[in-house]
């Protein structure tokens, strides 16, 4: 039975925006990125993935917007593999990545305005529970606005 911490920050801003999120081991990466998206103030509508340590776009492994996969055969990965989030839980993630804490992985969000954003593991809880959804539990910064208003003078 196993529960993960991660602070997830923003790629731009790491000290003014971040967040920790508890989620469980069996709760899919769809499921985890929901909740991140939702706190960070970005909403569900495009495309994301989450790779390995800082790389993004050069990620040996992408985990992907359920979907993806299926509707762009060909892909935008430069070379390795890629899974379903959907399909694919946090504790499978972890072990595929042999995740230790401290370790980072990345996030981006929206492939045109590339959101970016990263998640240290802070905590493996081996005494948690498997199902527990996942939870900002800390907090730090105001959401980022993705639609900002137009400015003045347009």
């Amino acid at each position: 039975m196993t529960t993960y911490r991660f602070r997830v920050k923003y790629e731009h801003d790491p000290r003014s925006l971040w967040r920790d999120i508890i989620v469980g081991a069996d709760r899919t990466i769809d499921e985890f990125q929901s909740v991140l998206n939702s706190a960070v103030g970005l909403d569900q509508d495009h495309l994301w993935f989450f790779g390995t340590d800082q790389d993004y776009w050069d990620s040996d492994v992408q985990y992907k917007r359920p979907g993806e996969i299926e509707q762009s055969p060909d892909g935008m990965l430069r070379g390795g593999e890629e899974y379903d989030a959907g399909e694919t839980t946090v504790g499978q993630m972890a072990r595929q990545l042999d995740l230790d804490e401290r370790d980072r992985i990345c996030y981006l969000f929206d492939y045109g305005d590339e959101w970016r954003f990263y998640a240290i593991l802070k905590e493996i809880n081996e005494g948690g529970t498997n199902d527990t959804e996942p939870e900002v539990v800390k907090e730090k910064g105001e959401p980022v606005e993705q639609y900002p208003p137009p400015s003045e003078g347009w």
